[in-house]
């Protein structure tokens, strides 16, 4: 089986900057990150070589790296990985109770002061999601957030996958030049039972290293 999350890309402009946001990224494991075990906590750590994100997760779930792109529009993620729950809920055979990480290389860079122009465009994006999956339902408004020292935007919303209601909360970080997504998704029955687990892995996050714009990773 696969992981697997309802998310479709669309362009968003913003000071002259195209983000593609809401990818899908499901895939096999291939080179690139290094995985260590957390000894007796039962927690395992991904550090990514090219870009030296981090997260830790519990030590039952399982990893996957790759990318496949579902409806692509835009700039597509430069790096993905997403970590699941193989005693979590599936559809369709694949996954759905997962955390995943997205990274995309900016034309800019984003500073703080540019957080005002960036966040009615976010929303814009959300409200054309909105309009082409009759299911899709927003849980929690777009609002202000930081996670890993970087800051950004966070929104909860509600879709099917298949026949299973699913919850998911999405948060936009940045980071000089490059964005970060972030995806904590989960069946709805099995969205407050997995909140421990979510709760470590966002809190775990560290992102690599700032860079300028146009620079090499």
């Amino acid at each position: 089986m696969r992981t697997r999350s309802r998310r479709r890309s669309l362009p968003m402009i913003t000071v002259a900057l195209l983000l593609l946001m809401l990818t899908l990224v499901v895939g096999a494991c291939s080179a690139g990150f290094s995985l260590s075990c957390g000894g007796d906590e039962g927690v395992k750590t991904y550090t990514d070589a090219d870009y030296g994100y981090s997260i830790e997760y519990p030590g039952a779930w399982e990893l996957q790296k790759g990318s496949n792109v579902d409806v692509t529009s835009g700039l597509t993620a430069t790096n993905s990985v997403s970590v699941f729950d193989p005693d979590g809920a599936s559809s369709g055979g694949s996954y759905i109770d997962l955390c995943e990480v997205s990274v995309y290389e900016l034309s800019v860079t984003v500073d703080d002061s540019m957080m005002p122009d960036i966040e009615p465009q976010v929303e814009a994006v959300l409200a054309d999601l909105a309009s082409q999956d009759p299911s899709w339902e927003t849980v929690e408004a777009l609002s202000d957030t930081s996670v890993g020292g970087l800051t950004g935007f966070k929104t909860t919303v509600s879709y099917l996958m298949d026949d299973t209601p699913t919850t998911a909360t999405l948060y936009f970080l940045f980071n000089g030049s490059i964005q970060y997504e972030l995806m904590l998704q989960a069946a709805t029955e099995e969205w407050d039972a997995q909140q421990t687990s979510f709760h470590a892995i966002l809190v775990s996050f560290k992102p690599g290293r700032a860079t300028a714009a146009g620079s090499s990773q």
